[in-house]
């Protein structure tokens, strides 16, 4: 072929291009010229999109992952027409980014381009160079997704957003500071403690002011999402107690038990603690108590003494009633369990092996103290692990 002569392609756009114009002539109208202009646009694109994109969508690249598969996933999502076209303007990028390079009198070797695995922004029916760019560009990068697993509390869930992104412990502090700024239900009395939904979650990149109160308000919809899946406060009237209670009812099971089956178990076992009103005696309530009030950290050994030191107000040995808020952030299956208690006389649980979670639940107080000698057997047997103390 003679440079300069027209390729098929343009051959037959040129050809399309005229049956148009033709058609408008013939007085077929302009419904013919819409429909031959329509056929013209999409062939056009058979091989690259125009445009400005269509819908969002999230686009993953894993690890290891090379040029060619990225262009087979952006192909397979919509996001761009043709793989093979995609392919070659990632060629002619690269080549350029290594000639200026060589101009630059730097290594070339060093100056092609990197696809970073991760998580992308991008938008169906991009152009192959707009989709390129957003591969390349941090700002449509999505730094994390953050699993928040059940029973966290929120000194956690908050380490565990400053160890992932760009944001400080100081910018999620200052966020929580105005809890009327987050968008909890009422009956949370202003307290977001137990309102923080363990879920994943997208963080977004940067620092900017806000960002850690948006990551907060994200959570707390969460909850109240599921919450009105789970019809909270209709269920929670239902069985005489506050949507409040029920959350901080969920709260101490998510730390006091770990098999499916125990968790309405132990749901009873409180409601009936309460009805009589006995003191709860529940460990992680006494460690979340003490951890708030003085700093306390939630591992240290729990003396004898401060058991039976009633004034303390998070004293749940000596108190009764439930604490002052919830101790951590309750999943769907916790919050269900508060709501759906199993029916029984249970007074008493001790969890007597860690490992398996295996635990004894008891309306007799003497076997409530076999039971927990069985566990203070399972610990020294078990050099004495974290949770023993």
């Amino acid at each position: 072929m003679r440079s300069g002569s027209p390729t098929p392609a343009q051959r037959v756009k040129s050809a399309i291009a005229v049956l148009i114009s033709l058609a408008v002539l013939g007085g077929g109208g302009v419904f013919v010229g819409l429909k031959a202009y329509d056929w013209y646009s999409e062939y056009s694109q058979r091989d690259d999109y125009v445009g400005d994109g269509r819908d969002d969508i999230v686009i993953t690249i894993p690890s290891g992952a090379n040029w060619l598969r990225a262009a087979d996933i952006l192909e397979s999502n919509n996001v761009i027409a043709d793989a093979d076209t995609f392919l070659d303007v990632v060629n002619k990028a690269d080549a350029a980014a290594k000639a200026r390079a060589k101009a630059a009198g730097e290594d070339e070797s060093q100056a092609g381009l990197t696809l970073q695995k991760g998580s992308f922004n991008m938008k169906t029916h991009l152009p192959c160079q707009t989709a390129l760019d957003r591969l390349l560009d941090p700002k449509y990068k999505i730094i994390l997704e953050a699993t928040l697993t059940e029973g966290l509390r929120w000194s956690e869930i908050r380490a565990l957003l400053v160890e992932n992104s760009d944001l400080t412990e100081d910018d999620f502090n200052l966020a929580v500071q105005d809890t009327a700024q987050l968008g909890l239900p009422d009956y949370a009395q202003g307290q977001f403690e137990g309102y923080l939904f363990p879920d994943t979650y997208q963080l977004p990149d940067g620092n900017e002011e806000g960002l850690a109160r948006e990551i907060i308000q994200k959570m707390v919809a969460r909850f109240k999402e599921q919450a009105e899946a789970l019809d909270l406060e209709a269920q929670a009237a239902a069985i005489g107690r506050s949507p409040r209670d029920i959350v901080i009812v969920a709260s101490i099971i998510e730390k006091e038990v770990n098999a499916e089956a125990d968790r309405a178990k132990a749901a009873r076992a409180i409601y009936n603690r309460l009805d009589q009103g006995i003191p709860l005696g529940v460990e992680s309530a006494f460690r979340y108590g003490r951890l708030m009030a003085d700093g306390t950290p939630y591992g240290d050994e729990i003396t004898i003494e401060s058991q039976q030191n009633s004034d303390l107000p998070y004293n749940v040995y000596r108190n009764p009633g439930l604490p002052s808020s919830a101790i951590s952030n309750p999943g769907w299956a916790a919050l269900e369990a508060a709501l759906h208690p199993a029916e029984g006389d249970w007074l008493y649980w001790v969890t007597v092996n860690l490992e398996t979670g295996e635990t004894v639940f008891t309306a007799d107080e003497s076997e409530f103290a076999a039971a927990a000698e069985q566990f203070h057997q399972w610990c020294a047997e078990h050099d004495n692990p974290v949770g023993c103390v």
